[in-house]
């Protein structure tokens, strides 16, 4: 009976040892885990700023740098943001294929050759065929890239959802460039639908509304992307202000939108087909199709490349039916 008690006596203060511990760890891990999970959230609605705040955070704290999870949202960050530290060979050293994809992403806008190697090693499989149509659509052939993605949804669901999202996307944009606005539409209300806060599926938005000539709509849609300062410089995004600045009449946007353009890879031919555009609009079909037609020169890829060569088809048309207008009026003029 004594010992009873006496063991007894002894829950009270294990007890409070139990519960002082419990408190500790709360205090020393629960920072910690609530840092992980609120960075957890904000990366899966695109919340780019709030997740490098996370990771500045965790940067102080040695040991959570050392998480999988940690590590793979910084190369997300970096591939998000464009960001020269991003580490190709930490990226490269996953054997899965969604890192596979994501190497290839990495290469595809700065290295085809090396972005064709990575796609070349992937396994056969839906993952492999949106990046080949990704190829495609880069390379500006909408049908190709549309057939790669062909099928049901269901034949798709295996992929996540930012996988699914993008070949939606995919698929929207090559309907814009054939000029199937109604199955952009759709294509493009489905990704977002999917995944409304994926920041790819704002810039098809302001695509549509630019190819559609919605330009009350694209100005808006292209403050909401500025205001993402996160994102790195997208050439065929600034090429469209540059046209949006041009139907506005917006000569500062314009001259910042050129600006940009001018110091990367194929800006001068960019230059010559916002040029080109502007002079169309004014009127001035003969310089406008002189300019469209150096850039298609230069070597104007992708979209654009096409657009050119559609807006130098309508001009040669349009010269066409003004001098047949003019032969019209001068033989009837003769005849008077």
């Amino acid at each position: 009976m004594f010992a009873r008690r006496k063991r007894g006596s002894r829950n009270p203060w294990k007890i409070s040892i139990l519960f002082f511990l419990v408190i500790f760890l709360i205090f020393i891990f629960g920072p910690s885990i609530w840092r992980i999970k609120h960075m957890k959230q904000a990366r899966s609605v695109y919340d780019v700023s709030i997740v490098q705040e996370d990771l500045q955070w965790i940067e102080n704290k040695g040991w959570l740098n050392k998480l999988p999870y940690v590590k793979e949202t910084k190369l997300w960050v970096a591939l998000n943001t464009g960001s020269a530290s991003l580490d190709v060979t930490e990226l490269a050293s996953y054997q899965d294929e969604k890192h596979h994809f994501w190497l290839y992403l990495y290469y595809l806008p700065k290295d085809r050759l090396t972005a064709q190697d990575v796609l070349d090693k992937m396994s056969e499989g839906n993952l492999k065929q949106l990046a080949k149509a990704l190829m495609s659509i880069s390379n500006g052939k909408p049908e190709e890239s549309q057939e790669l993605l062909s099928g049901s949804n269901l034949e798709w669901k295996e992929l996540s959802i930012d996988e699914q999202t993008l070949r939606h996307l995919i698929m929207a944009q090559a309907a814009l460039i054939r000029g199937d606005r109604q199955t952009a539409q759709a294509e493009l209300q489905t990704a977002q639908q999917l995944n409304p806060n994926n920041p790819a599926v704002l810039s098809l938005a302001f695509d549509e509304a630019v190819a559609d000539g919605q330009w009350a709509r694209a100005i808006e849609l292209s403050r909401m992307i500025d205001a993402q300062t996160w994102r790195p410089t997208n050439l065929l995004y600034e090429t469209k202000k540059a046209i949006l600045a041009v139907r506005e009449g917006d000569t500062i946007s314009l001259s910042k939108s050129l600006s940009t353009i001018e110091g990367f890879h194929q800006g001068d031919a960019l230059i010559k087909y916002v040029n080109g555009i502007k002079a169309v609009t004014e009127g001035d079909l003969d310089e406008g199709k002189k300019l469209l037609d150096q850039a298609q020169k230069e070597g104007l890829e992708g979209e654009l490349g096409v657009d050119a060569q559609k807006s130098l088809n309508q001009i040669v048309e349009r010269l066409k039916a003004d001098r047949s207008l003019q032969k019209v009026v001068a033989e009837m003029n003769e005849k008077w």
